[in-house]
């Protein structure tokens, strides 16, 4: 149960952090600013990218639009306005100037803010829909926890995001400014490593040894750079504290001091909450993903050798509709994993235990789904076999004599990737 939950909810509230945190910094830093037209472009950029994504989740549930195109072009765009926007917005604020309506052009807040959802809000509509869609049965405890799970990630993420505006209110807008700098390049810096990525999948880009000895690291550890927006978020406390005793503005009365210090003594206690709430999404994303996949081992892979130059596997060992795992030791030693699992009727997938995404990483079976052990995403068990995304490198084989039967040289050319 606890496992089905953790699987639920924290890719929910950890998708819906990432685009939100940015966005909660932005709307304190246009509170700052006057007038407040400026708050009206984020919303109408909140309501066009979600708008959007719910357009272009349903469009790819019944056509099967590739998401790779749609989250590569997205991202361009975002990192394009993102950029555009930091700098209107430190342009307005070293002028110093509180009429500052007509230096952050409202079309940039609008863009930015529509092109960040674009991305995450494709997963934020797609991942309930296809929790419902893979149910075997539409009323069942499972599915309730599941649906239960996910609200309540985005619950999590989005209390969190009042608190960080809510605590911020009296913050400098060149603090609250700094702030949401730093969280934005945390946002790019994971966006452009995802636009490479998707580059290199779809051969854009050369996979040279040289690049993937560079990208493979940071495409593994894409999870820090959301450690590091919370590691930002969590500044935010502490800059209340060395503000919780603001000065004195000319022309105020004491009794109007009074109420400052004791808005200041409030937008603390918000601080704390921001605390509590950055703490327990760092442990849910570490420990509890931690735990939750630690439940799932991968079945060993059984070796197998080559006679005749051929590899042969018996049709009655696959046949249980399962991921069935091998080995094959290439020439030089290296282990040649590969799968072979029956997708229905006399078809079978047949591919590399590793992709030109992930690596080597491997697959394991999941509630009877074939799932990437890397980043976790569910295979289509029909497109196993077919090169694209993260789907397993197809190999050369063929049915004969009651057997699956791969060629040895098939299995030594890709020794390469298992080393």
């Amino acid at each position: 149960m606890l496992q089905n939950v953790l699987h639920n909810l924290i890719p929910v509230m950890q998708n819906v952090a990432t685009a939100l945190i940015p966005l909660a910094m932005l709307l304190a830093f246009l509170n700052t600013r006057k007038p407040t037209a400026l708050r009206a472009w984020l919303w109408r950029g909140v309501y066009t990218g979600m708008t959007i994504s719910l357009i272009v989740a349903a469009y790819r549930l019944i056509s099967g639009l590739k998401r790779e195109v749609y989250e590569g072009t997205t991202l361009v765009f975002a990192l394009i306005f993102e950029l555009l926007l930091l700098v209107v917005c430190w342009q307005a604020v070293r002028n110093e100037t509180r009429q500052a309506s007509s230096e952050i052009p409202g079309w940039i807040v609008m863009g930015s803010v529509t092109t960040l959802l674009l991305y995450p809000g494709l997963e934020f509509f797609l991942f309930p829909a296809e929790l419902i869609l893979s149910a075997t049965d539409l009323v069942s405890v499972d599915l309730l926890v599941g649906i239960l799970s996910c609200l309540l990630g985005l619950a999590l993420a989005l209390f969190t995001c009042l608190a960080i505006v809510r605590a911020s209110r009296i913050l400098p807008a060149r603090v609250l400014l700094g702030l949401m700098t730093a969280g934005f390049i945390a946002i790019m810096l994971q966006q452009s490593i995802q636009v490479v990525q998707i580059m290199m999948a779809r051969r854009v880009l050369p996979m040279s040894k040289g690049m993937m000895a560079v990208m493979a690291p940071l495409i593994n550890q894409q999870s820090w750079f959301f450690y590091f927006l919370l590691f930002v978020t969590l500044a935010l406390p502490l800059l209340l504290y060395l503000y919780r005793k603001p000065t004195k503005p000319e022309g105020l009365n004491p009794a109007q001091y009074r109420k400052l210090l004791m808005l200041a003594r409030r937008q603390l206690r918000w601080g704390a909450v921001v605390i509590v709430s950055m703490v327990g999404i760092f442990c849910l994303a570490t420990f509890g993903k931690a735990y939750a996949d630690h439940q799932e081992e991968i079945v060993p892979a059984i070796p197998v050798t080559a006679e005749q130059g051929e590899v042969g596997i018996a049709l009655e060992m696959v046949n249980d509709g399962h991921l069935h795992r091998y080995s094959y030791r290439a020439a030089n030693g290296n282990v040649v994993r590969f799968i072979v699992i029956k997708k229905g009727g006399s078809a079978y997938g047949v591919g590399l235990d590793a992709c030109d995404i992930c690596g080597p990483t491997g697959y394991y079976e999941r509630d009877n789904q074939v799932v990437c052990k890397l980043c976790d995403v569910i295979m289509n068990k029909a497109t196993i076999g077919f090169k694209g995304g993260c789907n397993p490198v197809p190999i050369e084989y063929k049915v004969s004599g009651g057997k699956i039967v791969i060629p040895a040289d098939t299995l030594e050319k890709e020794q390469d990737r298992f080393r």
